[in-house]
């Protein structure tokens, strides 16, 4: 089992980012929002958006860190290559740590 997050990994183009909000399949919880999209390559991907709402720079750049690990962690669960684009709901506790996220985000990548 191979726990890096390397770069084919990542959605980074906007069209990509496009293309998954409309064909996309979506899956929510509290915390998290899921579009999901098979991709037809040989990995799965996962894009982040997270909204100034959410808060500061750095309050931001944690919650993708957290999301980007909790991904890494559970990707294994999937079994079809799809793209993911995450989208943290601005609603999160000020000192979120990847306990709070970790069990829901499961709950949604099993749903996929």
């Amino acid at each position: 089992m191979d726990f890096k997050f390397t770069k084919q990994e990542r959605i980074k183009k906007k069209k990509e980012f496009e293309k998954v909000f409309q064909e996309g399949k979506v899956i929510k919880n509290g915390k998290v929002v899921l579009y999901v999209m098979p991709n037809g390559l040989d990995v799965s991907r996962l894009g982040l958006v997270v909204s100034k709402k959410v808060g500061n720079a750095v309050r931001r750049n944690r919650v993708k860190r957290l999301l980007r690990e909790v991904y890494r962690l559970n990707k294994h669960l999937l079994k079809t290559p799809v793209d993911i684009v995450a989208i943290p709901r601005y609603s999160l506790p000020p000192d979120i740590k990847l306990l709070h996220i970790e069990p829901g985000f499961k709950k949604l990548l099993a749903l996929i």
